[in-house]
């Protein structure tokens, strides 16, 4: 069963600012986005690694 994740403007935002600034993200990294956005750490993993494949599309 999968579902899709429905991020707010405001996540979304932050999320793009973050990966504008850097496209790989370590450990460190993920655990502060996920408190800025209040999202899970692994949600954060799984967007970048989306963001980068939209990226090369």
């Amino acid at each position: 069963e999968s579902y899709r994740m429905v991020y707010t403007a405001r996540q979304r935002d932050i999320l793009e600012m973050e990966y504008r600034s850097k496209e790989f993200i370590d450990r460190k990294d993920q655990i502060r986005i996920a408190e800025k956005t209040g999202l899970d750490d692994r949600q954060i993993k799984f967007w970048f690694q989306n963001r980068r494949v939209k990226d090369k599309k």
